[in-house]
C-alpha cells in the first residue's frame, strides 16, 4: 500500500527503552507508506540519534516526537521524510567528532553525515530525509 502522507506524533516520558520502540515505530509506518527499505534504515538510525539525545540530554517530563512524509508535497518537502524531537532544553546542539575509543558523542555527526539537512529551533531538533522521490 502506497499512501501519499504518513505522519506519527507521540509524547513519551523520557526513558532509553523508547528509542527502539520508536525507531520500530518510525520503521513500520514508513514501510506501511511504500517507503523503501534503504531509506527507512536511515530514517531509523537519526530516530535512534536524535531520540537518544532527548532521551539523554533533555529536560522536561515529556519528549515529543513526530516523523512525516507527505509524496504530495502539502507539508514537508515532496520525497522528504520530516523527523522532529522537542525535548524541552533549550541548549544549542553541537556536531562533534568522537574519538575512536569513545562509546558516545557521534549522535550528531551521523545525523550531519546522513540527513539531507538538520537543524534546531527552539527545543525542537529536526532532519529531513530524501527518499529520491518528487512530486
Amino acid at each position: 500500500m502506497r499512501d501519499d502522507a504518513v505522519r506519527l506524533n507521540i509524547s513519551f516520558r523520557p526513558h532509553t527503552r523508547r528509542v527502539a520502540q520508536l525507531r520500530h515505530i518510525a520503521g513500520a509506518l514508513l514501510t506501511e507508506g511504500g517507503i523503501g527499505r534503504d531509506v527507512v534504515e536511515t530514517v531509523q538510525l537519526l530516530v535512534s540519534e536524535i531520540v537518544t539525545n532527548a532521551v539523554v540530554h533533555g529536560c522536561g517530563d515529556r519528549v515529543r516526537f513526530s516523523v512525516s512524509y507527505d509524496r504530495s508535497g502539502n507539508g514537508n518537502s515532496a520525497g522528504d521524510v520530516l523527523i522532529e524531537v522537542d525535548d524541552g532544553h533549550p541548549a544549542r546542539i553541537k556536531v562533534r567528532s568522537a574519538e575512536s575509543d569513545d562509546e558516545t558523542g557521534r549522535g550528531m555527526f551521523l545525523v550531519n553525515a546522513l540527513a539531507r539537512a538538520w537543524g534546531r529551533h527552539g527545543t525542537r531538533t529536526w532532519c529531513t530525509v530524501a527518499t529520491g522521490e518528487a512530486s
